[in-house]
């Protein structure tokens, strides 16, 4: 995905996030939709992050930052994406599920304030330790495919 596809679907997904209770309250079908594209907006941050942090791509600030907003903000709301009602088991494990949520805005928030002090090398130590606050999520309460 190019760089300014990425930056339209992340502006996109922002747009529709600040309608996110809104669009929780009026049904379960609006709150599957609006964290579908949440996640969405997830996968494309960390297509633009994962590069930079192996190597792979070189470090571009601006698109750390931008991603890692996205990262943070997603993981703020995430708790409030999955009212009763709203999937499989939705509810179930609720306390766990804040905390991991919680973890990985708060891993973001760190990788965050690396990116907007230009510091690369914190930004790269730090990346795995973010990975595996996602995994908390993934592996604990994300339905298996």
């Amino acid at each position: 995905m190019s760089k300014s596809a990425i930056l339209a679907f992340a502006v996109a997904t922002t747009t529709a996030l600040t309608g996110i209770g809104y669009a929780v309250a009026q049904s379960p079908a609006a709150s599957i939709e609006q964290r579908q594209a949440a996640m969405k907006l997830n996968g494309a941050s960390m297509k633009t992050l994962v590069p930079m942090a192996r190597g792979e791509a070189p470090w571009n600030q601006a698109a750390a930052v931008q991603a890692l907003e996205n990262l943070q903000r997603v993981g703020q709301q995430t708790v409030s994406m999955f009212p009763r009602g709203s999937g499989t088991e939705s509810g179930t494990k609720a306390a766990e599920f804040a905390a991991a949520a919680k973890a990985q805005s708060d891993a973001a928030g760190t990788l965050l304030a690396a990116a907007r002090a230009n510091d690369e090398a914190a930004f790269k130590s730090g990346f795995g330790a973010m990975g595996r606050s996602c995994g908390g999520c993934h592996e604990g309460f994300r339905a298996k495919q």
